[in-house]
């Protein structure tokens, strides 16, 4: 006899919450930053590199999210260019992201 599974919506916002969900954000985020890091040390330099990381938060409707962020004053400008940087989406490449 088959067992039948109904998914509660209402229990969401709890798993999301959980240790399991938050851990495999994290991971997934780890697995980009070597990539980010490389991509910045032969583009920019080890400086930028350095500052890559992941950080992870609680979005205003309860969503775990980990992200990879490069905290530097001109990291914008590498990642989306500028009048005097070229755009080089060194997070968004080693994402494997892409405009639409």
């Amino acid at each position: 006899m088959a067992i039948r599974f109904e998914f509660d919506p209402s229990c969401l916002p709890e798993v999301m919450r959980s240790a399991q969900v938050r851990g495999a954000l994290r991971r997934k985020a780890e697995e980009i930053v070597p990539r980010a890091k490389a991509l910045a040390r032969s583009e920019i330099g080890a400086e930028f590199a350095a500052s890559i990381t992941v950080s992870e938060e609680i979005r205003p409707r309860g969503r775990p999210t980990a992200k990879v962020t490069a905290d530097r004053p001109d990291a914008e400008a590498h990642e989306y260019g500028d009048s005097s940087t070229e755009r080089r989406r060194i997070l968004g490449r080693a994402a494997h992201t892409r405009e639409s």
